[in-house]
């Protein structure tokens, strides 16, 4: 049984079980989802090693597989992250849907739950995202999340694996406390 973590208006975001293993195996070996992310055919991952993961993980929301469920049929769409502030106090976000759902803003809807919680349950300053510079639907949920660009970089994989990746040309999004606490005031 997954554990809510917090719910958005269609949306339930809960920590992943293992009954979930096939929904991560579907997203990260479809290389429509995982180009955007620099491997353009997919993770090479088994379901049996997904499902060792999340039997290993615990019981908190931050650096654990949280599943995107749809509020009114529990039917699992997609994936998200919540990774706690840094040393700069900067956090980040992570959202991956199935193709199947995408172009209905359920990234905005479950971006925006994400800055929330972050912003609500740390002391974080920021809320940061990377979307790949060829992911116009995540640079618009970016945006669309109050997140304002700020930079660009690139991810290169290590040589051991570049045989099934490719670099990632990013932009650096990012959602300042202070714009968060403005935007929640109108």
């Amino acid at each position: 049984m997954s554990i809510p973590i917090f719910k958005t208006k269609r949306l339930v975001i809960s920590l992943a079980a293992v009954g979930d293993a096939p929904l991560f195996y579907d997203l990260w070996t479809d290389p429509q989802v995982m180009a955007n992310v620099g491997f353009p055919q997919g993770l090479p991952v088994t379901l049996e090693e997904i499902k060792t993961r999340i039997a290993g993980q615990n019981q908190s929301p931050f650096n654990q597989l949280l599943v995107v469920r749809l509020k009114a049929t529990d039917q699992p769409i997609g994936e998200c992250h919540l990774h706690p502030p840094d040393q700069e106090g900067i956090a980040s976000t992570d959202v991956k849907l199935l193709p199947e759902f995408w172009g209905h803003k359920y990234g905005v809807e479950i971006k925006q739950g994400l800055v929330d919680y972050l912003f609500r349950h740390t002391k974080c300053t920021a809320v940061q995202a990377t979307p790949s510079i060829a992911n116009a639907a995540s640079i618009k949920m970016q945006e669309a999340a109050g997140g304002i660009r700020i930079g660009k970089g690139v991810t290169e994989f290590p040589e051991t694996m570049q045989i099934y990746t490719r670099p990632v040309h990013y932009y650096i999004y990012r959602v300042d406390r202070k714009d968060w606490r403005a935007a929640q005031n109108h």
